[in-house]
C-alpha cells in the first residue's frame, strides 16, 4: 500500500511537471519560430549564416544568389536598412538563425514573414531605434490588433516598407499587413510550442522545408508551361513535407545539398529502380549543347525494369495503358516488346527555346543491339502506316542520317510514363548503339546539326566537368541548365509577370547548371541537389561571347544581306536570296517556304508597309528593273507580285507613306501606288525632273507633299498631283548632294537636311529658310575624301561616314565623330547601321571575309569578327537581353547571339 506522504510526493512532481510542461509551452521564450509560422506557408528558408552577404561584399556562403534566398534576403535588407547605424544592424542579425516563411498573400503575389530572434543582449537599442520617426528618412505609425501593438514603417514618400511587432523574444516582419495579422491570430490562439519537423535543419549553412502538406497547393502560381515533363518529374519524385539542407561549402562555386524527409517514402516512379544498379554517364557525346533540361534513368536489369514499369503503369497510370492496349489493337502489335531492346540509360532532352512556344525534345534509348531496335521500329512504323490511307509520310536523309516518322503519338509516355510526354510525333533514326526519338521533324534536324558541329556535351569541359562531379549511385537524375531554361519560364509567365523577373534572371543565369540525383535502396528514397555557379572572373566573359544558335545549310550561295520582316505574331522572319530563289527562314534558320524570282532583289529597299490587305502582310522591295511587293501568310509563306510598271532605266528612287509607295524611274517619271484602291497611276510635274537621287514624303500644315532630290543639287517640294510648292525655292549646295533626312520640328512640320559630297550637312525648313545655325562642314582632309549617308535599318536614324585611303570615320548628325574603325579596307569595306531601340546602336563592318560588330562607344560586340559572305541583319530581344545576329557565310545561313552587358 502506498503511504499518504509517498502520495503526495508523486502530487507533488506531477505538480512540478505541469507547472514546467505549461510554462514550457505558454510562459517560456521560445528559441523557435516554428509556433508563429501560419498554417498557409508553404515553404520555410531557416540560416545562420546567410544574412552575413548584406555586409560583406561577397557572400561567404553563396547561398544569396539562389532565387529563394535572394528574394528572403531582400527583406531582411529592408529591415536592417531601416536603422542608420550599420554596425548596430549587423549586430543585431549576426548568427542568429532567422526564419522566413514564404506565403500567397494572393492570387498575384508571394510574400516573406521574418522571424528574427531578438532576445541577445544588446538588441534593444536596434528595436528602440526601429520607433524612433526620422523626418528625412521614414514614418512609423502604430495600431493595436488582438492585444498586439503592430507598428507599420513607411519611408518619406507614405511607401510602406514594412509591418513588424515583437513578441516572445521574436522580430516579425512582413511587408503584408494581412500576412503580419495571420501570425498575431495564431499567436492568440494558444498554439502550443512547436519543435522544427526535422533536426536536420539544424545542420549545414541553410534549409528550404516544404510546409505544405501538398504541393499542389502551390501549382497554380508556378509557369505550368515550363516544361510538363519537369513538372511530372517533382510530382512523381517529391516526398511530403521534404526539408533540404544546405551543406558547408567546400569548393567555391559548388554547392550541394540533400533532401530529407521523415518515415519511408512509397514513390511508384522511383519504385520501379528500386531492384537496380546504377550505370555510369554513357551518352555525353550525344546529348545537345542547347539541352535545358535533361532527365536520366540508370538501370542494370532491363528484364525486372520491364517487369516493373508495366506494374507502375497499370497501378498509377490508367490513361496511358488505355491508349498502349488501343495502340495494340489497331495495330496488332506489342509495344512492351521495345523493352527487349534496353541497355542501361535512357535520356530524356528537352531544348532551350528562343520564342514563345513548345521545347523540343529528344530522347535517347541506349541498346543493346541497335539494329534489331530499329526493325522494331520499322515494322511499328509500316503498321501504323497501314491504317493511314490519307498520308503517308516519306522517310528522309538528313546529314547521311535516315529518319522515318511513326504515327503513334505519345510512344515514349507508353513505355516509360508521364514524365516522357511531349511526342505528338515521332520521328527516330540510329546512332551508334542509341536509338534517337525527336518530338517533330524540326526537331531532328535541328539534333542532327548539332551534332554534325560537334555541340554537345562531350565537346565541351563545362559540361564534362559537371558530369564528373554527378553522384555514380544516381539512378535517375534531372539536370537543369537554368541560362538556357531561362527562355522557357519567361514565356510560360503571365504578360504581367513578364517585367517583374529582371531582378530574377541575373541571379538564376548566374547559376550554371543545378542536378537532383535520386537514389533508391531497399524501398528507401533519397535526392541529393548539386548547384554550380558561374565564377565571377568568368561572368564578364560569358556576357561578351558570340553562341551559335542554328545554321541552316543552302546547298547555293547567299545573294546579299537576310533581311528581317516581323510577322503579325511579331515573331522576327528573314528572308535571304540564293540565285534565282527567294527564301523565307524562321528565325531560327529554319526554311519555310521558297519562289523563284528571276532577279536579284535591292536589299536596301525591302521596307514594311505596314498594311494589310486580304490577310496578307505587305512587303516592298525591287530588283535592278522592276517594283517587287512581297506578301506573306501562313499558307504559302512568302508570294512576290509586280504592279504594271512602265519603268524606264529601273527603279531610281523609292518612298513609303503610309499607304502609298513612289517610285521614281531613270526618266525622272514618278509613279504613285495606292494601297487602298490598289491603283497605279503617274505623278505629273510641272518641272522638268532629270537625274533624281532621292524622294520622301514631307509634312506642312497636315499636309502630305513629296520632296524631290535632284543629282544637281536641286530640290522641290511637290503637291501629290504634281505641283510645285509655292514660293519654295531651289536649295544650294557647294557640291553635288548624297541624300536626304526628313525629320520634324516641334509643330510636326518636316525639316529637310541634306548632305553633299563634300561634308556639307544643310538644313532648311518648309518655307524655304535656311537654318544656318544648324548647317555643319565636316572636316575633309584631301580631295580624296569620300562622305556618305548611312541610314538605320528602318531609314530612320542616320549617321555620316567619311572615308580616306587610310581612316574610316563616322560622324553623328551634330557633324561630332562618334566611331574610328581600324584594320579594314577603308575605302570598300561595306559598313550597316543597327539602331535596335533602348540606346542600343551598332555598327556592322563587313571587309570582304568577316563581319565585326561595333557599337558607338567604340566597344566590340562578341569575342571575334564572324566569317560571312555578306553584311548580317540584327535583331534585339528584350526578354533575354540579347543580339540575335543573322550571318551569311557562303552556301550557309548563321544565327548567332551575343549577351549583352
Amino acid at each position: 500500500m502506498i503511504k499518504a506522504k509517498h502520495i503526495w510526493y508523486i502530487n507533488a512532481i506531477l505538480l512540478i511537471a505541469a507547472v514546467l510542461i505549461a510554462y514550457k509551452i505558454w510562459l517560456a521564450p521560445r528559441k523557435d519560430a516554428w509556433s508563429f509560422v501560419p498554417e498557409n506557408a508553404f515553404l520555410v528558408v531557416e540560416s545562420a549564416e546567410i544574412q552575413q552577404s548584406l555586409f560583406e561584399k561577397t557572400d561567404p556562403t553563396q547561398l544569396s544568389d539562389i532565387p529563394f534566398f535572394y528574394d528572403a534576403l531582400a527583406q531582411l535588407k529592408k529591415v536592417t536598412e531601416s536603422v542608420d547605424n550599420q554596425e548596430l544592424s549587423k549586430k543585431f542579425v549576426e548568427k542568429k538563425l532567422i526564419t522566413y516563411s514564404l506565403h500567397r498573400e494572393n492570387k498575384k503575389n508571394l510574400e516573406y514573414i521574418l522571424y528574427i530572434p531578438a532576445g541577445s543582449f544588446g538588441d534593444e537599442s536596434f528595436l528602440n531605434n526601429l520607433l524612433v520617426p526620422d523626418a528625412t528618412k521614414r514614418k512609423v505609425y502604430s495600431r493595436n490588433f488582438k492585444g498586439l501593438r503592430i507598428n507599420e514603417l513607411y519611408d518619406i514618400n507614405s511607401r510602406l516598407l514594412f509591418n513588424f511587432f515583437v513578441h516572445d523574444d521574436f522580430l516579425i516582419c512582413s511587408a503584408s499587413k494581412v500576412l503580419l495579422e495571420e501570425v498575431a491570430n495564431r499567436i492568440k490562439s494558444g498554439v502550443s510550442l512547436e519543435l522544427p519537423p526535422f533536426k536536420e535543419s539544424r545542420k549545414g549553412t541553410a534549409h528550404i522545408y516544404f510546409k505544405s502538406k501538398n504541393l499542389q497547393d502551390v501549382a497554380d502560381i508556378l509557369p505550368s508551361q515550363l516544361s510538363p515533363n519537369l513538372i511530372e518529374f517533382f510530382g512523381n519524385i517529391t516526398p511530403r513535407n521534404p526539408d533540404i539542407v544546405f551543406e558547408k561549402q567546400k569548393v567555391p562555386n559548388i554547392i550541394s545539398a540533400y533532401i530529407h524527409s521523415k518515415g519511408t517514402n512509397s514513390i511508384p516512379f522511383l519504385g520501379i529502380f528500386a531492384r537496380q544498379k546504377p550505370q555510369p554517364f554513357g551518352c555525353a557525346a550525344l546529348i545537345p549543347e542547347n539541352t535545358a533540361i535533361a532527365i536520366r534513368l540508370s538501370f542494370k536489369n532491363k528484364l525486372t525494369l520491364a517487369q516493373d514499369f508495366i506494374a507502375y503503369l497499370k497501378n498509377n497510370e490508367a490513361e496511358l495503358v488505355a491508349e498502349k492496349d488501343s495502340v495494340n489493337r489497331l495495330l496488332n502489335a506489342n509495344i512492351n516488346g521495345f523493352y527487349s531492346f534496353l541497355k542501361d540509360e535512357i535520356v530524356l532532352c528537352e531544348m532551350e527555346t528562343s520564342a514563345d512556344e513548345p521545347s523540343k525534345k529528344i530522347l535517347l534509348i541506349k541498346t543493346d543491339d541497335s539494329a534489331e531496335a530499329l526493325n522494331l521500329f520499322d515494322d511499328l512504323a509500316t503498321d501504323a502506316e497501314k491504317i493511314s490511307s490519307y498520308f503517308k509520310p516519306q522517310p528522309f536523309t538528313y546529314l547521311n542520317n535516315y529518319v522515318r516518322k511513326i504515327q503513334v503519338s505519345q510512344l515514349p509516355a507508353m513505355l516509360f510514363g508521364s514524365v516522357f510526354r511531349g511526342f505528338s510525333d515521332c520521328y527516330y533514326t540510329q546512332k551508334d548503339d542509341y536509338i534517337i526519338l525527336a518530338s517533330d521533324d524540326d526537331a531532328m534536324r535541328d539534333y542532327l546539326n548539332n551534332l554534325n558541329t560537334g555541340q554537345t556535351w562531350a565537346k565541351t569541359n563545362l559540361y564534362r566537368d559537371f558530369i564528373a562531379r554527378l553522384s555514380p549511385q544516381s539512378q535517375v537524375t534531372a539536370m537543369i541548365s537554368p541560362q538556357r531554361i531561362w527562355n522557357n519560364i519567361f514565356y510560360s509567365l503571365p504578360k504581367k509577370w513578364q517585367s517583374s523577373t529582371e531582378k530574377h534572371e541575373g541571379r538564376i543565369k548566374d547559376l550554371r547548371f543545378i542536378a537532383i540525383e535520386n537514389f533508391v535502396m531497399n524501398n528507401k528514397f533519397g535526392t541529393k541537389l548539386l548547384i554550380e555557379k558561374i565564377p565571377q572572373t568568368q561572368k564578364e566573359n560569358i556576357l561578351n561571347k558570340f553562341f551559335l544558335q542554328d545554321s541552316l545549310s543552302m546547298g547555293a550561295p547567299i545573294i546579299g544581306m537576310p533581311n528581317v520582316i516581323k510577322t503579325p505574331s511579331n515573331n522576327d522572319e528573314i528572308i535571304i536570296q540564293t540565285n534565282q530563289q527567294l527564301k523565307l527562314i524562321s528565325n531560327n534558320a529554319k526554311e519555310i517556304n521558297s519562289i523563284a524570282l528571276g532577279q536579284e532583289i535591292a536589299t536596301n529597299y525591302l521596307l514594311p508597309t505596314d498594311y494589310f490587305q486580304d490577310g496578307l502582310l505587305h512587303y516592298l522591295s525591287t530588283t535592278p528593273s522592276d517594283l517587287v511587293v512581297l506578301s506573306r501568310d501562313a499558307v504559302q509563306g512568302i508570294v512576290a507580285s509586280k504592279p504594271e510598271l512602265d519603268l524606264v532605266g529601273g527603279v531610281k528612287a523609292l518612298a513609303v507613306s503610309e499607304t502609298k509607295i513612289y517610285v521614281v524611274d531613270g526618266a525622272g517619271k514618278i509613279y504613285l501606288l495606292n494601297e487602298e484602291t490598289q491603283k497605279v497611276s503617274q505623278v505629273r510635274t510641272s518641272l522638268q525632273l532629270g537625274n533624281i537621287v532621292q524622294i520622301s514624303p514631307v509634312k506642312y500644315k497636315n499636309n502630305t507633299y513629296l520632296a524631290v532630290l535632284q543629282r544637281d543639287g536641286t530640290l522641290s517640294v511637290l503637291y501629290e498631283q504634281g505641283h510645285s510648292l509655292s514660293g519654295f525655292p531651289k536649295v544650294p549646295l557647294t557640291a553635288r548632294p548624297i541624300g536626304m533626312i526628313i525629320e520634324e520640328d516641334a509643330n510636326k512640320n518636316s525639316v529637310l537636311t541634306l548632305v553633299s559630297e563634300i561634308g556639307e550637312i544643310k538644313k532648311v525648313d518648309m518655307l524655304g529658310n535656311s537654318l544656318n545655325e544648324a548647317s555643319v562642314q565636316l572636316e575633309r582632309p584631301d580631295k580624296g575624301t569620300i562622305f556618305e549617308l548611312l541610314f538605320d535599318q528602318n531609314h530612320k536614324d542616320w549617321l555620316v561616314v567619311r572615308r580616306t585611303s587610310t581612316s574610316m570615320l563616322i560622324f553623328n548628325k551634330q557633324g561630332a565623330s562618334v566611331l574610328k574603325i581600324e584594320n579594314t579596307n577603308f575605302l570598300k569595306a561595306q559598313l550597316k547601321y543597327f539602331d535596335l531601340g533602348h540606346d542600343i546602336r551598332i555598327i556592322t563592318v563587313f571587309d570582304g571575309k568577316n563581319n565585326t560588330f561595333f557599337d558607338l562607344k567604340g566597344n566590340l560586340l562578341g569575342n571575334k569578327s564572324l566569317i560571312a559572305s555578306s553584311l548580317p541583319a540584327i535583331t534585339y530581344s528584350e526578354a533575354y537581353n540579347k543580339l540575335f545576329i543573322y550571318n551569311p557565310n557562303k552556301s550557309n545561313f548563321e544565327v548567332w547571339t551575343v549577351k549583352l552587358k
